[in-house]
């Protein structure tokens, strides 16, 4: 198993393209309503690169989540816990 840092970044990831698909938004969508360019958003969600704090943090407020929230789902995905 991995460490968990790389565990939950993971995890996050998994829970934005979750909430992604359960607002029917596509990574065009949710790049310009998070105001982040079309290509680092695919760069950071499909791990090619790591997800900085800012980024994250715009990309909780265009799903309509706190960080606090986005993050707990995210745990609670790597938990194995009922989520999204």
């Amino acid at each position: 198993m991995g460490t968990y840092g790389t565990d939950i970044q993971a995890a996050l990831i998994k829970q934005i393209k979750a909430e992604m698909a359960a607002l029917d938004w596509k990574q065009p969508e949710l790049a310009q309503k998070a105001g982040i360019p079309k290509a680092s958003l695919h760069r950071y969600l499909s791990g090619d690169r790591d997800l900085p704090l800012p980024a994250f943090l715009n990309i909780a407020n265009a799903l309509g989540l706190s960080l606090g929230e986005l993050t707990e789902r995210a745990q609670r995905r790597l938990d194995g816990k009922d989520v999204l």
